[in-house]
């Protein structure tokens, strides 16, 4: 298991009602939970059958087949809500994530909570948490294999105002663990920049979206700087 997934397994609750892993793969979270003793229930899905093949088989191997349910499902579409109270959703596009939450109503109240992990579009995520009743409580960033993931947990209360650069890189005065969030400054700085500078050469430099990403950059160097005074 990788730093990535060593790290949403620990972000999970160790007693809950259930937790489900969206888009399992491998099953990987799935497995250790049940060899780690969690007693709650455990459920996998996956949109096809070939993934939640590979799944069961890993399931099988280790011998905790008879403690982890599989769906085969599209996002939570199948997932029992009485049987699970942890949505663990990770690895995929935060539009795609956006989409699994908007069209299942019953994750609205407060008997839920959310860890989810994108792999694009972070910022994405945090505007529909924040937007859609949500409060990020903790975060995690780990730097691993030439990228950086960002990943939360968030239940139903009222958030903090956000500022531009808070829905890249989160508050700086959240609950983080993992890397140095120093790092995921510099990634979002990085990637910034790209975008600008794509703008410039397509002579866009003046458009609304190239001084939004420049009013961003100003707000990264800012929190760069106090990194460093720190």
């Amino acid at each position: 298991m990788n730093r990535r997934l060593e790290c949403l397994l620990h972000l999970l609750p160790k007693e809950s009602r259930g937790i489900i892993d969206v888009g399992t793969d491998h099953a990987q979270i799935p497995i250790a939970l049940a060899e780690e003793g969690y007693g709650g229930n455990i459920l996998a899905s996956d949109i096809a059958e070939g993934p939640l093949r590979t799944a069961r088989a890993a399931a099988c191997e280790h011998r905790v087949d008879d403690r982890i349910r599989f769906l085969c499902c599209d996002g939570l579409d199948l997932c029992p809500s009485d049987a699970i109270d942890t949505i663990l959703i990770a690895g995929m596009g935060g539009d795609t994530i956006c989409g699994i939450l908007d069209r299942t109503e019953w994750i609205f109240n407060d008997d839920y909570c959310l860890v989810l992990q994108p792999m694009t579009h972070a910022e994405v995520v945090r505007y529909w948490l924040v937007h859609n009743g949500f409060r990020i409580k903790k975060e995690a960033v780990i730097a691993e294999s030439g990228h950086v993931y960002q990943m939360f947990c968030a239940g139903l209360g009222k958030s903090e105002r956000y500022l531009d650069a808070d829905y890249l890189t989160g508050r700086m005065d959240s609950d983080r663990e993992g890397d140095d969030p120093h790092t995921l400054l510099l990634w979002e700085r990085e990637r910034l920049i790209k975008k600008r500078d794509g703008l410039r050469k397509a002579c866009l430099e003046q458009s609304g979206e190239a001084r939004f990403y420049e009013n961003i950059l100003l707000e990264l160097e800012e929190r760069l700087k106090n990194a460093d005074r720190g």
